[in-house]
C-alpha cells in the first residue's frame, strides 16, 4: 500500500500564560524591598504612570481623620522604629552558615575555631596544626571542616593565600580546568610580573588567549571579606502587620512602604486627540496597557497576601497567644483550600514575606510545618514537639539526663504520641547530644 500524505485536523488544549498572568506571578513572589525598586523603575520608564500627589494624600487623611483604616504619623513612626535592624560582620555571617551546614557538634566546634582565625579580608591566618591543637581535634577533621567553610559565602573565603582564594572562585564557576584556572594554579607569580609571553609559551597558547584569561582573573575578588569590613545593616520590612483589637487579630497590609500608583490623566486624554501621530498613539496605548497591568497586579498581590495571612493567623491563633508549643501543623494545601487558591500561589505568597506581630517579625513560612499523626488521627505540629523536647532537656537533671525513651513517655503524658526514632531525629536537628553525652 503506497504511503499517502494528508492533512488531519486535531484539537489540543494548551495552557498559556497571558502577559497579565505572568506579571501577577512575578510580583507575587517579589519581596517588598525588591517590589519597591521595581515600581520605581516602572515609573521612570512609563510616562503614563505616576504616584498619588502628596496634596491628595493629605486631603484624604484630613477627610477621613476618624477612619481607623488611616494611621497617624505617630503610628507610622512606631512602625518604622519596630522594624528589626541589625548589623552583620564577616564572622557572624560565616557562623550562621556553619550552624546550618555542620553535621555534628564536633564539626561546629572546629568551625568556630577556624572562623575566629579568619581576618577582615577573609583569609585564614592560622595553620591546620594550630587549629587542631586549639580545638583538641585531629588535623584530618580540621581539614574537612576547612573545606566545608571554603564553600561558604562570600566565595573565596577562608583561603590561606591569594592563589587558593582565586582558585576557589574559579572552582565555584566550574572553570577550574579553564585557561584562567591553569594560569592561577601554576603561573600566578609570573602573572604578577606581567610576563604574558612566558606564560603563553609554557601553556602553548597564543598570547591573546592569555590576555583574555587575565581579564577574567581581574574580575575575581582578591579580598572576599572586603564587603564586610564595615558592618552592614540588614532590615526586615514586614508585608503585613498584626494587631489585636477587641480580643481578635486584625491583619493590615503594609501599604506605607509602597507608592500609590495611578494613570496620568494628561497622557490618557492625548489618546483621544486627533492631532497626534499613529506612532505616538500606538506608544501611548502600549504604555497605558502596561500601566493598567501593573496596577492590577499590585492590587492582586495585596489581596492574595491579605487572604493568605488571615488564613495563617486563623489557624495559628493559639501559637500567637501562647507561644511555640501551641504551633499547629499547617501545610500549603491546607491554606490553599481555605483561601481558594492553588498551592503554588500560596507557596509564592509565603516566600520572602514577613508578618509583624506583637511578639516580633516572623517569615510567613515560619508558620508552615509538618505534623506527627496522633492516635486520634489528628496531626501534631513537629515544631511544637521540638519545642517541648528542647524545654524538657533544658530542665532535666544533668546527673541523670533524659533518654529518648523517657522523653517519649513524658510526651505521652501530654497525650502526644511519637516514636523514639522520631525523638532521636528531632534531637539531632536541634543539635542536642544523646543523653550519655549530656551527663555531667
Amino acid at each position: 500500500m503506497p504511503l499517502q500524505v494528508r492533512l488531519t485536523p486535531k484539537l489540543t488544549y494548551k495552557l498559556r500564560l497571558t502577559p497579565q498572568m505572568r506579571l501577577d506571578i512575578s510580583l507575587l513572589q517579589m519581596p517588598l524591598v525588591k517590589l519597591k525598586d521595581y515600581i520605581k523603575q516602572q515609573i521612570e520608564e512609563n510616562p503614563l504612570l505616576e504616584t498619588e500627589s502628596m496634596d491628595a494624600l493629605l486631603k484624604e487623611d484630613v477627610s477621613d481623620l476618624n477612619d481607623n483604616s488611616h494611621k497617624s504619623d505617630a503610628e507610622k513612626q512606631d512602625y518604622r522604629e519596630s522594624l528589626i535592624t541589625y548589623t552583620v560582620n564577616l564572622q557572624q555571617h560565616l557562623l550562621r552558615q556553619l550552624h546550618l551546614l555542620a553535621d555534628t557538634e564536633e564539626e561546629h566546634k572546629i568551625g568556630q575555631f577556624i572562623i575566629d582565625n579568619i581576618n577582615d579580608d577573609g583569609y585564614l591566618r592560622a595553620s591546620i596544626e594550630e587549629i587542631a591543637e586549639s580545638a583538641q581535634a585531629v588535623p584530618l577533621q580540621v581539614q574537612k571542616v576547612l573545606s566545608l567553610i571554603q564553600t561558604f559565602d562570600p566565595v573565596g573565603v577562608c583561603a590561606r593565600d591569594i592563589r587558593e582564594c582565586l582558585l576557589l572562585q574559579i572552582k565555584t564557576k566550574g572553570q577550574e580546568n579553564s585557561l584562567a584556572g591553569q594560569v592561577i594554579d601554576k603561573y600566578l607569580h609570573y602573572l604578577e610580573k606581567k610576563r604574558f609571553e612566558f606564560i603563553a609559551k609554557k601553556l602553548k597558547v597564543p598570547i591573546e588567549r592569555i590576555q583574555e584569561a587575565v581579564k577574567e582573573i581581574a574580575n575575581l575578588e582578591p579580598k572576599p571579606g572586603r564587603s564586610f569590613n564595615t558592618e552592614r545593616a540588614v532590615r526586615w520590612i514586614p508585608d503585613a502587620i498584626l494587631k489585636r483589637n477587641n480580643d481578635k487579630y486584625e491583619v493590615m497590609l503594609n501599604d506605607w512602604e509602597l507608592p500609590s500608583l495611578k494613570i496620568n490623566p494628561k497622557y490618557k486624554r492625548m489618546l483621544n486627540q486627533k492631532d497626534i501621530t499613529e506612532d505616538t498613539k500606538e506608544y501611548l496605548k502600549e504604555r497605558l496597557e502596561k500601566g493598567k497591568f501593573l496596577i492590577n497586579a499590585i492590587n492582586k498581590r495585596k489581596d492574595t497576601i491579605q487572604k493568605v495571612t488571615e488564613a495563617i493567623v486563623y489557624i495559628q491563633e493559639d501559637f500567637l497567644d501562647n507561644g511555640m508549643q501551641n504551633l499547629k501543623s499547617m501545610t500549603l494545601s491546607q491554606i490553599a483550600k481555605l483561601v481558594g487558591k492553588h498551592k503554588s500561589t500560596v507557596s509564592r505568597t509565603v516566600s520572602n514575606k514577613y508578618l509583624q506581630t506583637p511578639d516580633g517579625i516572623f517569615e510567613l513560612r515560619h508558620f508552615l510545618n509538618s505534623g506527627v499523626k496522633q492516635e486520634n488521627g489528628e496531626l501534631y505540629s513537629s515544631k511544637a514537639i521540638k519545642s517541648k523536647i528542647k524545654e524538657l532537656i533544658n530542665h532535666e537533671n544533668k546527673e541523670t539526663p533524659l533518654t529518648d525513651q523517657k522523653i517519649v513517655n513524658l510526651l505521652k503524658q501530654d497525650e502526644i504520641s511519637i516514636s523514639r526514632r522520631a525523638i532521636a531525629k528531632y534531637r539531632h536537628q536541634l543539635k542536642i547530644l544523646p543523653s550519655q553525652s549530656r551527663r555531667e
